[in-house]
């Protein structure tokens, strides 16, 4: 008996959650040679070519190559814009922030991605949503005291924080319209979008720097191939196939991934009030999804 599509859908998103959680280490050492901007561009314009050959003909064009004015298109703009918005506040704040702590940050978006469903649909929230937002804040606070961080909550954590908030729109986005249009030309034509939004930024914005390495290159293709254009094309493919609640959880391994990968790496360990922090924000996140989770579907999930 095979699996079932949710089954799949969950290990394939743990497979993306160890993916993504080592990749913090990966874009903090690359900074050393590339600056942020640049390095979004070039990563997400190489990710966008082999997405390209996936797309079905006519999901994008109409008769004749006239782009479609609705439908994948938007998708892809929307889709696009949270994730650029999202990867240059994760980025950027990478520079003044170490991998494990950013990765912990950028995990409440597991916290926002239900609270920011029930705005927009004009629900009245959980109280287990306010109960996992508030260990949350709680372990952020933790997380970024002068206790747990030698800066505390400054740039760096501000800047990821903003990057949570803009991963839990670009979910409920990419569950809205691959449930609507082609998985494969909202997979493609997101990463494109980010690519050419960062590319004028990138050279009118920032001093711009690109030291060629072997680290940089193997970095570029890592983040490219593997943590982009196959990360999000799966993303994309089984996204409709859970609930965005159902996926965040999941996607809650992420920065535990990303601790394992600090400490290996880097030997970046998260102790006293550091790692005290991150545990309430991982019970944070599993308190405000798992309840209201389980007064919907009594039973065992699959």
């Amino acid at each position: 008996m095979g699996l079932s599509r949710r089954l799949q859908a969950d290990l394939y998103i743990i497979g993306l959650s160890a993916i993504w959680g080592c990749t913090f280490v990966v874009i903090k050492q690359a900074l050393q040679d590339i600056s942020p901007l640049l390095l979004i561009t070039i990563r997400f314009g190489i990710a966008s070519l082999p997405l390209y050959f996936l797309v079905p003909r006519g999901a994008l064009w109409g008769p004749g190559g006239a782009p479609r004015p609705h439908g994948a298109l938007v998708g892809g703009a929307v889709t696009g814009g949270l994730l650029f918005a999202g990867f240059v506040f994760q980025t950027t704040g990478l520079q003044y922030t170490a991998a494990a702590r950013s990765a912990f940050i950028t995990s409440m978006y597991v916290i926002f991605t239900p609270l920011l469903s029930i705005l927009l649909r004009l629900r009245r929230p959980a109280a287990s949503s306010f109960a996992g937002a508030a260990l949350a804040v709680a372990g952020l606070h933790l997380l970024t005291s002068p206790g747990g961080s030698t800066t505390g909550f400054a740039r760096g954590e501000i800047l990821t924080l903003l990057c949570a908030l803009a991963f839990s729109g670009h979910l409920l986005a990419v569950d809205h319209y691959t449930r609507r249009y082609d998985k494969s030309a909202i997979a493609f034509a997101q990463i494109a979008v980010v690519g050419a939004l960062g590319l004028l930024p990138a050279l009118l914005l920032e001093p711009m720097r690109f030291v060629a390495t072997p680290r940089l290159f193997i970095a570029l293709g890592v983040m490219s191939l593997v943590a982009t254009a196959l990360a999000f094309y799966v993303l994309n493919l089984v996204q409709s196939w859970t609930s965005p609640t159902r996926a965040a959880i999941i996607f809650a391994a992420e920065p535990v991934f990303a601790v394992l990968t600090s400490l290996v790496v880097e030997g970046e360990v998260l102790r006293g009030a550091a790692l005290l922090g991150a545990a309430l924000i991982l019970a944070g996140m599993l308190i405000s999804e798992i309840a209201p989770a389980a007064r919907r579907r009594p039973g065992p999930a699959l």
